[in-house]
């Protein structure tokens, strides 16, 4: 009685160390299925600006939208610039933008790091009940139109879904305010020092209005309220450019009021952000495995249908509108961090597999050369077993069993087993799984009692499945611990050094970005 009192006291310590190296588990994951700064996006009474970037061959394919606040009233203009001549600007109206899916590229390198050494960890067998309760505990071009006014030539004029879209040049700011107050809008007199700065120079504008109020609202409305989905009108415009650009200036005129600006470029790049926005900005880089492209955004993608690993920079600003002293220029360099943190994603596996290896040898030869110091251990071999550990603990264990690795991988030449009764070990075994269980489930269920009342007891099956996994994964150790202690004591430091080498590890690939 009293050696199986030692005995529960010891496994129960071995079992419960488990919590000294199995990550925290949390029941959400940190995958984004979508970006909800896109989807569900529709005209509200909310100001925004919302643009999508595509930049191949010197080519910049951009689609513009912006939020109105009130479509009953006066009337709603927006207009931008493009660094390009008006013969080889292109615009266009349509309905969709791209509503881009995937993961976050920084936050799933972490993820994938903690995943993969959460599996590696998996393989010590006893290791699983912890994150089973630790998860239950916590439960993504058209011909050329006469001038309109002095100084003023409209190159294109478009009309199609209640909203107007004009191609225009203007020789300077006062033609080009008076181009748009004749149109009715109402422009703050203080963009005229702005508009300046564009006009006369080797830049064009794209001007767009709601035109038709009625017709732009029904082209709006949703194809499908269960699923949010959204017809979103926007400007589509492209012009030969050797670097990508957004037009963030022209939005300084509204003073002190604050227009968040969501722009999207696909691929992973560098905004050159100057110091009035740089605390004000937020960019995010993300990933989709597949991405089929939309009907009627076959132009933007420059006529793909499906893109593979499609990779985009989400820059989300939210300053006030007189910080935008500058245009905004993106370099096409991926971020250092970013680069790391994608290498890391795509070869996470062949590392896991690399660490797992050198894990398992370093630790097996340790612990060989610690347990059988005094008998003139063979390093490499032991080294070479830790393979075995591919094969969780229990096929190490087994193996080590069975081989009797002390006569093996030693120069003793013999290994002393003790005869033990097969009851023996199914005492110890229950007894210990009992003292794991309660200590594992009291504090779950009395956290769940205030909340369940009297179906409390609906954690009982899991409680019973817990007791039964526990007496299942050990009973072999309880065997081997009976026969042979020195074998026992191997495979117990086997683990834990398992464990504790990977530790390091996976904190150099957490922190490496």
């Amino acid at each position: 009685m009293r050696d199986t009192f030692k005995a529960t006291l010891f496994l129960t310590f071995f079992l419960i160390s488990s919590f000294l190296f199995v990550p925290q588990v949390s029941a959400d994951g940190a995958i984004f299925l979508y970006d909800p700064d896109i989807f569900l996006w529709r005209v509200q009474n909310e100001d925004r600006q919302l643009c999508a970037i595509n930049h191949e061959n010197g080519k910049q394919n951009m689609i513009l939208a912006v939020d109105v606040i009130d479509l009953e009233g006066d009337k709603a203009v927006w207009m931008f610039p493009v660094p390009s001549e008006p013969g080889e600007t292109e615009i266009d109206i349509i309905k969709g933008f791209p509503e881009l899916y995937g993961y976050d590229i920084l936050e799933n390198k972490n993820e994938m790091v903690s995943g993969h050494f959460i599996v590696m960890r998996l393989t010590q067998v006893y290791t699983v009940p912890t994150l089973f309760f630790l998860i239950i505990s916590q439960g993504m071009f058209g011909a050329t139109l006469p001038g309109e006014g002095k100084g003023i030539t409209v190159h294109e004029h478009i009309e199609r879904m209640g909203l107007t879209t004009e191609l225009v040049t203007a020789e300077d700011g006062d033609a080009f305010y008076s181009y748009l107050t004749g149109k009715g809008f109402d422009i703050p007199p203080g963009a005229k020092p702005i508009l300046d700065e564009y006009t006369g120079e080797k830049y064009t504008f794209v001007v767009s209005w709601i035109s038709d109020v009625e017709l732009f609202k029904n082209e709006s409305e949703p194809e499908d309220y269960f699923r949010g989905m959204t017809n979103t009108i926007g400007v589509s415009v492209s012009f030969p450019t050797d670097k990508i650009y957004f037009p963030m200036k022209p939005t300084s005129v509204y003073g002190n009021r604050e227009i968040p600006i969501l722009v999207y470029i696909i691929g992973l790049v560098t905004p050159e952000l100057y110091p009035e926005i740089k605390q004000h900005t937020q960019v995010n880089y993300f990933q989709d495995r597949y991405y089929n492209v939309p009907d009627g955004l076959s132009n933007f993608f420059n006529g793909k249908e499906r893109i593979e690993d499609l990779k985009y920079t989400k820059i989300k600003v939210e300053a006030p509108s007189n910080a935008l002293t500058k245009d905004l220029w993106v370099n096409e360099s991926v971020p250092t961090d970013i680069l790391k943190a994608d290498f890391i994603n795509t070869n996470m596996w062949w590392w896991g597999i690399i660490i797992f290896i050198v894990s398992s040898c370093l630790a097996s030869m340790l612990a060989g050369m610690i347990i059988y110091r005094k008998d003139k251990p063979d390093v490499m071999k032991f080294a070479l077993f830790g393979l075995s550990n591919f094969i969780t603990l229990i096929g190490f264990a087994f193996l080590a069993y069975i081989i009797v690795i002390r006569k093996k991988f030693t120069g003793a030449g013999k290994a002393e087993m003790k005869d033990v009764k097969p009851g023996k070990s199914i005492k110890t075994a229950a007894i210990t799984a009992l003292v794991l269980t309660v200590l594992f489930s009291s504090p779950l269920f009395i956290l769940t009692f205030p909340y369940l009342g009297l179906y409390a007891f609906m954690m009982i099956l899991p409680i019973i499945n817990f007791f039964v996994i526990i007496f299942l994964l050990i009973l072999p150790f309880v065997h081997i611990f009976y026969r042979d202690r020195r074998l026992f004591k191997f495979i117990f430091l086997f683990s834990l050094l398992f464990l504790a080498i990977t530790l390091p590890f996976e904190l150099i690939f957490i922190f490496m970005v």
